[in-house]
């Protein structure tokens, strides 16, 4: 009877085993099956007279071939694959755009400086002027198209991030089922491992791995809370944090990740806390490359508007009107945070476009001064009152402040969408001094009046002429000058015998400017006056086009060219740096999942041995039930 019992309790044993051979081979193909193994243990013996009689084997558990640590890997490498691999398409798809001949600002920069050559080569020409203002506004249009591509492109990413969070809160929800269907399974068994949904776990936590950085914490009952980023919960025993979208209160036209439901964590932003994954490497090239860009772009669109504006105020148009705002002045936004309780309502007025950079800045009271910051490097200036940086004075005297009460804004932000030309009519191109000077016929000395300047072309134009006549004793018995009448009367201090090089002269109060040189005589006299009917007047068309070579971008360090070309170059190397940095994580990941497989992969070959091996011994225990059958039944034989 022992022998019987040996014999039925091995062919058990050996039929599990190759069911979970048979099991193996099945799954060789099945992605994130562990291979399992039948762990055989042997009876306790038994005594019989002196001596200790075994009393077979028995399965004692069958376990899975997994590496802890290797499954940290592959999920590791797995998050930071998934999140280069976002940014890459992202920053692809804006390098495609930026370096698109088409769509270059680079070249029509250059054909609207063409206009403007051939303006000044021929101010009174209407074909000129035509030809400029076409080139205006196909740098507009370029302007526009380029924002609108980039904008087109943010509305995808925020697109993706929702559905990436609701992915993330589906897998959660999996996660919790898989680990109340382990803690149930396991304390069922006698705590025997429920091995296909360990794998169905892990093939989940990679799986979220992908959309974002997580860590995983094991308990004693078999179940995992899983974390996302620096801790934040996602799955904690049987509770699930579901995540959501919303708007930044600093700033409505960003999407942020935050926590849903009713409690006290609801409504909690956490995309700062969020790292790996897909979800993290939309936000990062949302947040630093493509936000970069889109304020550059709109900082070349703002200083040249600007800065054209200003020189095409200061001059004249074929109808004798003082030149207006040849592009739009784009206005932007002071947007107050939404938990501000204060009154405060800050004014920012620009000074000098050429200082502005391509940054958001934030205001902030902490309870008795006001911090002005340039977010990029945290540049910050304090005080109360008017803060002043980067070319721009804030005003913080209207209204009331409370203690964190804290405003955005990005002057630039907005500038490249709303660019436009303004003038309509080529006529209106002020391409003419609106002043202009003319040295009396009867002067007898060597003097001139030239580089006139107009400095605030509120002024203008003159409502009468300016007349400077020189006199030795103008300032007093030897003090030489020039006396004023006309539009202004007064003296001008200018001694030949010391400024005969050169002195150049301000009369604020007619918003002009000019230089005198050389050695006048007793009465030389000077007349500035309007300069109405110089249909061939170039004088401010000259100025206009200096402003392509001229460095009035990012402090005055670039021009717009250059400015231009270093934001596309930089664009293109944030490609290649993540195309790079993509390369060198997909080659990481698929060495973790070779050394997993090393370690968890179906062998087909082992398989096949060890279904041969167990194949035999089962053809062994049934020949010992047979041999136990005919001892028993000779047994039977000899005494009937």
């Amino acid at each position: 009877m022992d022998l019987l019992r040996l014999g039925s309790a091995t062919l058990l044993n050996v039929q599990q085993a190759l069911s979970t051979t048979g099991h193996n081979i099945s799954n060789a193909n099945t992605d994130g099956y562990s291979r399992q193994r039948v762990n055989f243990e042997a009876r306790s013996s038994e005594q019989f007279g002196s001596n200790a009689v075994g009393q077979g084997a028995v399965v004692g558990s069958i376990t899975r071939s997994s590496d802890a640590f290797m499954t940290k890997q592959v999920q590791g490498f797995s998050s930071s694959d998934s999140r280069y691999n976002a940014y890459l398409q992202y920053s692809t798809r804006l390098d495609d755009m930026m370096a698109d001949a088409n769509n270059s600002i680079n070249s029509s920069l250059q054909q609207f400086f063409n206009g403007v050559q051939g303006v000044s080569s021929n101010p009174a020409g209407m074909p000129e002027r035509q030809v400029m203002l076409s080139s205006a506004n196909d740098l507009a249009q370029r302007m526009q198209s380029i924002d609108h591509s980039m904008k087109s492109l943010g509305q995808d990413i925020d697109s993706h991030i929702k559905t990436t969070v609701d992915e993330i809160n589906g897998l959660s929800q999996s996660i919790r089922q898989v680990n109340m269907q382990i803690v149930s399974a396991t304390a069922g068994n006698n705590g025997s491992t429920p091995n296909d949904l360990l794998d169905q776990r892990d093939k989940l936590l990679t799986k979220l791995a992908t959309k974002v950085g997580i860590s995983v914490v094991l308990q004693d009952d078999g179940s995992a809370n899983v974390f996302a980023g620096k801790g934040q919960p996602l799955v904690v025993g049987n509770d699930v944090s579901l995540l959501t979208t919303r708007a930044n209160p600093d700033d409505s036209t960003k999407l942020e990740v935050a926590f849903a439901g009713t409690g006290s964590s609801s409504g909690s932003i956490i995309s700062q806390y969020l790292q790996g994954g897909e979800l993290h490497g939309m936000m990062d090239f949302r947040d630093r490359n493509m936000a970069q860009t889109e304020a550059r772009l709109g900082l070349l669109a703002l200083t040249l508007g600007s800065q054209f504006n200003a020189q095409h105020q200061k001059g004249m148009d074929l109808l004798a009107n003082i030149g207006g705002d040849f592009f739009n002045a784009p206005a932007f936004n002071v947007v107050p945070s939404a938990t501000n309780t204060g009154t405060t309502a800050p004014a920012v007025t620009i000074t000098d476009v050429a200082d502005i950079k391509a940054s958001d800045y934030r205001l902030k009271y902490d309870g008795s001064v006001w911090h002005l910051t340039r977010m990029t490097d945290n540049t910050t200036v304090s005080g109360t009152g008017v803060l002043s940086l980067d070319g721009m004075d804030v005003d913080t005297s209207a209204g009331v402040p409370a203690t964190n009460d804290s405003f955005n804004f990005n002057p630039a932000r907005a500038a490249a969408g709303n660019f436009q030309v303004m003038v309509k009519d080529p006529r209106l191109i002020a391409a003419a001094s609106p002043v202009k000077t003319v040295a009396a016929a009867g002067n007898t000395g060597k003097a001139k009046v030239d580089n006139l300047q107009v400095v605030d072309a509120t002024m203008l134009p003159l409502s009468s002429p300016l007349v400077l006549t020189f006199d030795a004793n103008a300032l007093g018995a030897g003090l030489p000058g020039f006396v004023m009448s006309g539009a202004v009367t007064g003296t001008l201090a200018y001694d030949p015998a010391t400024d005969a090089g050169g002195k150049d002269f301000t009369l604020a109060g007619l918003g002009i400017s000019f230089h005198a040189s050389g050695a006048p005589l007793a009465n030389d006299t000077f007349t500035v006056s309007a300069n109405n009917g110089a249909k061939s007047d170039n004088r401010n068309a000259l100025a206009l086009a200096d402003l392509q070579s001229a460095k009035i971008v990012n402090g005055k360090q670039d021009t717009l060219q250059s400015f231009y070309a270093s934001l596309v170059a930089d664009v293109g190397v944030n490609q290649q740096q993540a195309d790079s940095n993509k390369s060198v994580q997909s080659a990481l990941l698929l060495q973790a999942q070779q050394y997993r497989d090393s370690v968890s992969g179906v062998n087909l070959d082992e398989e096949a041995a060890n279904m041969l091996k167990f194949q035999q011994a089962y053809q062994a225990a049934a020949q010992m039930i047979k041999i136990a059958d005919d001892v028993f039944n000779t047994l039977l034989q000899s005494i009937r």
